[in-house]
């Protein structure tokens, strides 16, 4: 089997480094046998057809390829397939990176395609993005684009739902949520709720976030003998006023180093640490900071400087909110109390830790703020 690649039809398009003649090479590389050339094809795609999320003219039609290279024999490594359904992920999330597609749209009288042909014919692909009419449309094609290819991808990802591989499982419920299936198939659930049944608690994680990302509520796994596959139900947005849901959150971040260790391969859903996802839940869906305290204080006792925008640092902005200046409320002080514990957080020379500090109206100096928790006292 080959996979049919139209190079002219790139030699038109944009990635994020100019014309994307250089991509159908590196299609046709993802079913070859060099495997220095499948890592560069990976890279390629990862960093110039969706860079950071942001897609272009190119993206759409070089999912499609990846998608019929997944439904096909040649793709022997799981690894990679697992990879490949991550990018068509990411392709079904770029489609939806912006909502009302008109507000792109250029005037009724502008022609695009002409003025697109102009500048591609003039070899300096730069002006394209000097123009607002320019650059609002040829985004608004991307991501249009994405949008549409959705049901050209799903074959392929359905398919992989039966992939003897448990990272290739994983992955495709990622992207079957991405790609917003139950939308288009009412059966999604009961498969997804089948395919849990017989899966081990790292696959079973990854296709209870599908359920919660396709807008159902896997109540039923807030039961589940794995506190990972628990947590995993509770973060369901239809969940969201669950108390049982929210009470699992919470018993997680009470032990916050113990999520690290709740999967052998945490689902793909989860890119970070796990402990960051189930913050901005807490945070989200809490508004009293006295029963965030214990958990906060948990992770004040673990956290880095490093991970001051995930974890301590949007706690510390949730407790502080209302705070307009001098002696601290008793919850306040208890959280603030636990930071002070934990020297790794203190570096006057560090930003981020500092814009925090700012923003909940504290100092960020350590014997200030214990100077100040003193004079409250």
């Amino acid at each position: 089997m080959t996979v049919d690649i139209d190079a002219a039809q790139f030699g038109n398009l944009l990635h994020a480094y100019g014309r994307s003649t250089d991509t159908p090479a590196h299609l046709a590389a993802l079913a070859g046998a060099d495997p220095d050339a499948r890592r560069a094809a990976l890279e390629h795609l990862w960093s110039a057809v969706i860079h950071q999320g942001t897609p272009w003219t190119a993206t759409p039609p070089a999912a499609v390829v990846v998608a019929e290279l997944l439904a096909g024999p040649l793709l022997t490594d799981a690894e990679l397939r697992a990879d490949l359904l991550g990018f068509l992920a990411a392709v079904a999330e770029a489609g939806w990176v912006y909502e009302d597609l008109d507000e792109l749209a250029p005037p009724a009288d502008f022609d695009f395609d002409s003025a697109l042909a102009a500048a591609l014919d003039s070899g300096d692909e730069e002006e394209l993005y000097g123009d607002e009419i320019m650059a609002n449309a040829l985004y608004g094609r991307a991501v249009g684009g994405c949008r549409a290819a959705v049901p050209a991808l799903l074959p392929a990802i359905m398919s992989a739902l039966s992939d003897p591989e448990t990272p290739v499982r994983a992955a495709a419920a990622h992207a079957l949520a991405a790609c917003r299936a139950s939308l288009t198939d009412p059966d999604t659930g009961d498969r997804l709720d089948e395919l849990a049944a017989r899966a081990g608690s790292d696959e079973r994680a990854a296709l209870v976030l599908a359920m919660g990302e396709l807008g159902l509520k896997p109540r039923a796994y807030l039961d589940d003998p794995h506190p990972g596959v628990r947590a995993c139900a509770a973060l369901a947005p239809g969940l969201a006023g669950d108390e049982v849901a929210t009470a699992e959150i919470l018993a997680a971040l009470r032990d916050p180093a113990a999520t690290d260790d709740w999967f052998t391969r945490r689902p793909p859903q989860l890119g970070r640490r796990i402990r960051f996802t189930l913050v901005a839940a807490a945070i989200d869906r809490i508004e009293d900071t006295a029963r965030l305290l214990p958990a906060a204080r948990a992770i004040a006792a673990i956290a880095h400087l490093h991970t001051v925008d995930h974890d301590w640092g949007p706690l510390l902005r949730a407790f502080f909110a209302d705070y307009t200046g001098g002696s601290p409320t008793d919850i306040q002080t208890g959280y603030l109390a636990a930071l002070i514990d934990n020297p790794d957080l203190w570096d006057p020379r560090h930003g981020n830790a500092g814009l925090v500090f700012r923003d909940a109206g504290l100092p960020y100096d350590r014997d200030t703020c214990r100077a100040l928790i003193r004079a409250g006292e």
